[in-house]
């Protein structure tokens, strides 16, 4: 799909859309230097003309000097648009309902690269759970991570959601790791048994040879979180979903006061495998309006956008670096001009049929 190919906007538009843009951040040398760089992209390419109110979300550790030298770091014209808000005291807590201890032997076994650890798995459980209230006063909001950056000028999206009354659009498709996500597959299949042949075209099955090197600590890891430890044989078969790059998303507030939405999400969370294993906030909301919005409701806004992880290599679990950047540059650093991704794109274009 050509840039911005589908980002048709009415031209009769006479009132603007209900909408802000929702940033989580740190406040910690590195987050505060990529968050500056997002917001100039951010304004440079569609909010200084938009002007949609831009939020900051942050854990209480913006001091009023920090957030004047982020905010100062934007042209005049917009820096009315910037608040910073602390979250609930709550938010960023790992709830009653998950075994602590549990959890911290789960996350030390480490079993893939971007296993990460319980600030990213408190990270994940806001998008889904208590991101919603904060949404609740707007029509739309749009995330966009503070290591994202819109790379070209993009027109009015919360205006191209709206008159498309569209639910969920995101840009990029990915998949994510089958053993972060282990047991997500079956729980949608048990959740939404007319839905299950539906359930199986979300995910790619991948074989991992018994004999790799992370199959000892995800055996460490199913001992800790199975009952009864599944057989393994030459070869371990674990589902990736097939996922909206989430960091960037639009989505209509009122779909996630919907109370059989609202009920999914207090069983996933009650689940608990947001931090025994780490399911993340991209495959649980791709499965969520793929099973609970209708196929017209949902779309991609394709536009040139990154992610640090399109730019820059990281740092494993293991000492090993790795990166999930195209091999030259003649395209973009967006991930859709990856032919992986392309076949990501085939499957989800398949399910929607």
């Amino acid at each position: 799909m050509n840039s911005m190919a589908n980002l048709n906007i009415s031209k009769d538009t006479t009132e603007k859309v209900n909408a802000a843009i929702f940033i989580l951040s740190q406040n910690t040398d590195v987050r505060r230097t990529y968050l500056k760089t997002a917001l100039y992209f951010l304004f440079r390419n569609f909010n200084a003309e938009c002007k949609y109110p831009v939020i900051i979300f942050h854990e209480g550790d913006f001091t009023p000097n920090d957030q004047t030298e982020i905010i100062n770091g934007i042209r005049k014209s917009c820096r009315s648009l910037v608040t910073f808000r602390a979250l609930d005291a709550d938010d960023f807590k790992v709830p009653d309902h998950i075994d602590k201890d549990k959890m911290r032997r789960c996350i030390a076994t480490k079993p893939a690269p971007y296993w990460r650890n319980e600030a990213y798995r408190n990270m994940c459980r806001w998008w889904l759970v208590h991101m919603p209230k904060y949404a609740a006063g707007y029509d739309y909001v749009m995330r966009i991570d503070d290591d994202s950056f819109i790379e070209e000028p993009t027109p009015d999206l919360f205006q191209w959601a709206s008159d498309k009354k569209l639910v969920y659009a995101s840009n990029l498709l990915h998949t994510d790791c089958g053993i972060c996500n282990y047991g997500m597959m079956e729980f949608f299949q048990k959740k939404f048994p007319q839905r299950h042949d539906d359930i199986s075209k979300m995910f790619i099955s991948q074989q991992i040879p018994s004999r790799a090197i992370q199959v000892h600590p995800f055996r460490t890891l199913l001992s800790i979180t199975q009952e009864k430890l599944p057989q393994i044989d030459e070869t371990i078969t674990i589902q990736m979903p097939v996922i909206f790059y989430n960091n960037f998303f639009i989505t209509k507030s009122s779909f996630w006061q919907r109370p059989d939405v609202h009920e999914l999400i207090k069983e996933i969370d009650a689940n608990g495998s947001i931090y025994y294993f780490r399911w993340g906030d991209a495959p649980l909301h791709t499965l969520i309006v793929q099973l609970m919005a209708t196929p017209d409701e949902v779309s991609r806004s394709v536009f040139k956008y990154s992610k640090r992880l399109q730019r820059e290599s990281f740092l494993g679990n293991t000492g090993m670096w790795h990166d999930y950047m195209p091999a030259d540059y003649k395209n973009s650093s967006c991930i859709t001009d990856q032919p992986q991704m392309k076949q990501d794109e085939l499957q989800m274009h398949r399910l929607q049929q």
